[in-house]
């Protein structure tokens, strides 16, 4: 749902919200009626994985209207309760790690989808343009996109690449609600949240814990209160704080807890690594030491530039055709290996199935794949993935029986027949916004190195 696409009520609290930045909105809980659930319900995903009830979205749609008359009354009663979240683990890239998800019952993603989109309206209104993360209308690309353009033209030379350990697990309940309640004065709204922060986890083994921090990360809810999160721990103490105490440009991106911010100076970049540790402490936060670090990055720097990574791809200098610097993007390294053992896996083990099956899935697979790396500049790497799928599906293909028939001009022909995608780039080139948004950039550049000119002849003339 977009904000165009919201109901009456929602673009009305959006406009407020906009318009009174310290207002706090009562009267919330109130609209958990029978027609907003109804259209959230429509908003959950059909094939998603069901909860400990075992409550799937057809079954609980073969008597909707009963459901939600019932679930409206224990609302009115106050007599709602949240149910157990279910723990799964699963593959964490390459790594050997697990990722812990949380998948609560069908209701509750039912509920928190209503509650989200209220929050939506109201803190959307106030998230600053550095932010990226689960957002209406803004998605990775954009962010992708803007942190190319600062890189190239916004005179920084140094980039601090943070991530936060274990953040959805860490995130401090009483933190999380005192930000809340800056924006809402609703105690049974509010109480709503509350349960779904401290229900109980029932691990694969069966046993149930009870947090004490946290949010569950697969949650309905889980995104935006996460954004909500870094908005007041990082974003406003960046803008307000950090950001009028340097002398040189300073600019920082994020999506959700992966940020990355850049600096015209290295010691405002040190200084803001080791200030940085002390501010998300203080929110029970800690960066990973292994994934954080300042590097040299700017179009001066030559050999001694380093690289760092951001939302799956690697960001790098390297000179253009006519010999000018650029910054350039392809898939990250560790992920691009991945993908190509993933891949070679999955064919391995699904080579059995019926051919046609196959074929649909795995051009589902490379379509997404495509669709989300498939920038400018990034052609060869997406180009070895498919020959390495290709490769794959020649041997596995070839050992479903004793005989070797399949040739590698059959096999051509037959992704051409289950139309398998070829990588493709779907990153358009420049409009004239974005032209005009580069000569801003350059504007700024300049204005930067007049402003170092002049804060030198002052120097030397004192």
């Amino acid at each position: 749902m977009t904000g165009q696409d919201w109901p009456t009520f929602l673009r009305a609290i959006a406009e407020k919200a906009s318009t009174h930045k310290h207002h706090r909105f009562g009267d919330l809980y109130r609209w958990l009626n029978k027609d907003v659930l109804r259209r959230c319900f429509f908003l959950l995903r059909k094939d998603a994985a069901s909860g400990v009830d075992g409550v799937t979205f057809e079954g609980y749609a073969r008597d909707l209207e009963q459901n939600l008359e019932d679930l409206v009354g224990r609302l009115k009663r106050k007599a709602y309760r949240a149910r157990l979240v279910r723990r799964k683990y699963i593959p964490k890239g390459n790594t050997g790690k697990l990722r812990p998800l949380g998948i609560p019952v069908l209701e509750d993603k039912l509920l928190q989808m209503a509650v989200t989109q209220i929050l939506l309206a109201i803190f959307e209104m106030d998230f600053l343009p550095c932010s990226y993360g689960y957002r209406l209308r803004v998605s990775a690309h954009d962010a992708l996109k803007a942190l190319s353009k600062e890189l190239q033209f916004g005179g920084h030379h140094f980039v601090v690449e943070a991530d936060i350990k274990g953040y959805f697990d860490n995130i401090r309940w009483e933190w999380l609600e005192r930000m809340l309640e800056q924006r809402i004065n609703d105690r049974a709204f509010l109480n709503l949240i509350r349960k779904w922060l401290r229900a109980g986890i029932m691990e694969e083994d069966g046993k149930i814990i009870h947090p004490q921090t946290g949010t569950p990360q697969g949650g309905v809810i889980s995104p935006v209160l996460a954004n909500i999160y870094l908005h007041y721990a990082l974003d406003l103490w960046f803008e307000r704080v950090v950001k009028p105490k340097q002398q040189g440009r300073c600019w920082l991106i994020r999506y959700a807890d992966d940020f990355v911010v850049c600096f015209e100076y290295r010691h405002e970049a040190d200084a803001f690594e080791k200030e940085l540790k002390t501010r998300l402490a203080k929110f029970g936060l800690e960066v990973a030491a292994d994934k954080t670090k300042t590097l040299r990055f700017g179009h001066n720097g030559g050999p001694h530039n380093g690289r760092f990574d951001f939302l799956g791809f690697e960001f790098y200098w390297e000179p253009d055709r006519q010999g000018k610097p650029r910054v350039k993007r392809r898939t990250a390294t560790k992920k691009h290996l991945a993908a190509i053992q993933r891949v070679t896996d999955w064919i391995q083990a699904h080579r059995h199935q019926k051919l046609r099956q196959t074929m649909r899935t795995l051009k589902a697979k490379l379509q997404g794949t495509w669709n989300y790396y498939g920038l400018i500049g990034n052609s060869r790497r997406m180009g070895l993935l498919y020959n390495a799928t290709c490769r794959a599906l020649y041997k596995w293909l070839n050992r479903r029986s004793q005989r070797h028939s399949l040739t590698w001009e059959a096999l051509k022909r037959l992704l051409k027949h289950h139309q398998v995608p070829e990588p493709r780039i779907v990153e358009k080139r420049q409009s004239v916004e974005s032209c005009q948004m580069e000569m801003s950039c350059c504007q700024r550049m300049v204005e930067t190195i007049l402003r170092q000119v002049f804060r030198r002849a002052h120097a030397r003339a004192s």
